[in-house]
């Protein structure tokens, strides 16, 4: 569309652009950074001065003296209106580096500087009417209308020695659009002094604040840190693999955070974290870091050499090291990293995030903060994924009767008759042919939440043995462990009870085994549950006792008809008469509030005559009977007399 001889299509287009994103950034509430108002508000001018720069050619043919007035009025909001762009781009550029934004004294000083020769500049020619001349009796634009441009690339070279000046002290990936950006601009600049007739002006300002919204107010990159997210990093990654390229891996988390979650502590190691990963970027130019979540990031690299791979690990655990000593607050984040050399041989980035997980966990890493993974450590995580995806398998399928889940059962041996009328059942798994012990494949069904669909497997397969046996041979009750977690839901009797009576089994020969660790969280929902079992005659089983941290007042509270002493105190009691007294004390304690006593653990005839010696009723261990299939529990039983015809 023409004005007045002058092409504003670019303007109007750009009106459009500028008040999409300006609804955009209003209506989408993006992350409020401590930048983000230069943003919004560099937003708003630039619609106000599309609006005025087009007005001003609209009004240009002016014929009354109140037109001209008013065209004056136009002109000067629009040189106003630019001087706010040029503020805002100039302040956001220089708020890229830290160093500069920790300095914004000598910023506002400059700001005040270059609006000061702005106006002097500009308002010199626009009170001397300098910007418009008539020709064949029409006012048009002289060259110096476009006097506010030659400003502004006086004020893009400012910039630009600004950036370099500070280049180690902004991001890395933020350089690089700077780059970009920079140049472009001076030429389209240029371009429109050139030809004043096809304005396009606003393409200088619009895209760069739409620029700014998306990359730091979205999800690519964190203002602060300039670090781009986890998105970004999976993209590296796969781009690295996709290319056969050797790479090498660095995770750093910050334990407090992730367990505090102190916001005023984020903002303090953000603001530490960006100096760290400027320092490595120029130590490293092919180091990239990300911002995983607010306390993990990710260092990534092509490996070229062993030697810059070592010295590049090095750097960072340096740079780390020194700012944890020289922290000057009294909340000192503290830090864990763990390096994976040759990433490129991982699948994909489903098992990346399984095995950094499984390496923060790892052993050494709670005598030290730095770990190097080796080649074992990756397979040990594999395997993990491959009984994961078993368990996970079993929940899903939810087969009451899934053969993957084996039970075994240990007899426990009684002190007073000589014989054996109880067992507990042990869970085993099957996992491709290959048995897992509970030990391993416990603690990763709790993490994948699929512990109770293994208790509801073993609890009907205990269930379906004690009804096929139950007329024939004699014994009191088989017991099942659940995990505590699952007494936090207030049904859970109601779902258990349910599969024994199914099973026609009476609830009196199932016993249920539960640890002592328990919190105070917990213990409202267990005491709930256990009142509701011991009322269908289900009983339970305090295991592990010795282990845990649980207020003892509080156990003896709960309706425990069975304490099982951990083996742990008896190994420990053998050289420790203290502590074998204590256990006397303690096992003399419980058999006078009527409750049974029952050590785990005896594997040899010493241990046996000490259990014996100190009062227990119970025994169970290898030094009487092993682990067997469930299948031939009977053959421990004592059969029941036949009943005559």
């Amino acid at each position: 569309m023409n004005f007045n001889g002058y092409n504003v299509a670019a303007e109007e287009v750009g009106l459009i652009f500028a008040l999409a994103v300006f609804y955009l950034t209003v209506v989408s509430r993006p992350r409020q950074t401590a930048v983000f108002s230069v943003v919004f508000y560099g937003q708003l001018l630039s619609i106000v001065n599309i609006v005025f720069h087009m007005a001003s050619i609209l009004l240009l043919d002016f014929s009354t003296s109140l037109q001209g007035i008013v065209f004056r009025l136009v002109v000067m909001l629009y040189y106003v209106s630019y001087l706010g762009i040029l503020i805002h781009l100039f302040s956001y550029v220089h708020l890229l580096s830290v160093k500069q934004r920790e300095n914004r004294d000598f910023l506002n000083i400059l700001i005040i500087f270059l609006a000061g020769a702005y106006m002097v500049t500009v308002g010199g020619v626009y009170i001397t009417d300098s910007y418009i001349k008539i020709v064949n009796d029409r006012y048009v634009f002289t060259n110096l209308f476009n006097c506010n441009i030659i400003f502004a690339i006086v004020n893009l070279l400012i910039v630009t020695v600004s950036v370099v000046a500070n280049r180690e002290a902004i991001p890395k990936i933020v350089m690089k659009y700077l780059y970009l950006f920079i140049p472009v601009e001076l030429v389209l600049l240029g371009i429109q002094l050139l030809y004043p007739k096809y304005v396009f002006l606003n393409v200088t300002y619009v895209l760069p604040f739409i620029l700014c919204y998306i990359i730091f107010h979205s999800i690519l990159f964190d203002e602060v840190t300039g670090c781009q997210n986890k998105l970004a990093f999976e993209s590296h990654f796969c781009t690295l693999k996709a290319k056969n390229k050797q790479s090498t891996i660095i995770y750093i988390k910050l334990p407090k955070l992730e367990i505090v979650q102190n916001i005023e502590l984020m903002d303090v190691v953000k603001s530490k974290m960006s100096t760290e990963i400027h320092s490595l970027e120029t130590k490293n130019k092919r180091a990239y870091m990300y911002q995983i979540n607010d306390y993990t990031y990710a260092i990534i690299f092509e490996r070229i050499t062993d030697f810059e791979t070592k010295d590049t690990i090095k750097y960072v655990k340096k740079r780390l090291d020194e700012t944890m000593m020289t922290w000057e607050y009294s909340n000192r984040p503290e830090y864990k990293m763990v390096v994976i050399d040759h990433a490129e041989n991982i699948e994909n980035m489903n098992v990346l995030s399984s095995y950094s997980g499984f390496l923060f966990e790892h052993e050494k890493l709670k005598k030290s903060n730095c770990y190097e993974a080796v080649h074992q450590d990756y397979l040990d995580c594999m395997e993990i994924r491959r009984i994961e995806r078993v368990i996970v398998d079993i929940r899903n399928k939810d087969n009451l009767d899934d053969p993957r889940v084996i039970v075994y059962v240990q007899p426990i041996f009684d002190v007073l008759n000589g014989g054996y009328k109880n067992a507990e059942s042990l869970m085993r798994l099957d996992v491709e042919g290959e048995i897992i012990l509970p030990d391993i494949f416990i603690p990763l069904a709790e993490r994948v939440g699929c512990v109770h669909t293994l208790t509801r497997i073993i609890l009907n397969k205990v269930c379906k043995k004690i009804y096929e046996i139950q007329d024939y041979y004699v014994f009191d009750a088989v017991s099942v462990n659940v995990s505590l977690s699952e007494f936090m839901d207030y049904n859970l009797h109601d779902e258990l009870i349910e599969i024994i009576k199914s099973n026609g089994v009476p609830c009196e020969k199932i016993r249920l085994e539960m640890t002592e660790t328990m919190t105070s969280d917990e213990f409202d929902a267990i005491a709930h549950n256990m009142e509701e079992f011991n009322n269908a005659g289900v009983h339970f089983y305090l295991d592990d006792f010795g282990t845990g941290y649980s207020n003892l007042e509080r156990i003896v509270s709960l309706p425990f008809k069975t304490i099982k002493f951990d083996k742990t105190l008896l190994y420990k009691s053998e050289d420790d008469p203290i502590l074998m007294q204590l256990i006397q004390n303690m096992v003399d304690m419980f058999k006078n509030h009527g409750l049974v006593v029952l050590v785990e653990g005896v594997e040899s005839e010493k241990q046996e005559i000490l259990s014996i010696k100190l009062g227990f009723e119970y025994i169970q261990g290898y030094r009487f009977a092993k682990p067997v299939p469930v299948e031939t529990v009977q053959e421990f039983f004592e059969k029941k007399p036949k009943r005559l015809a």
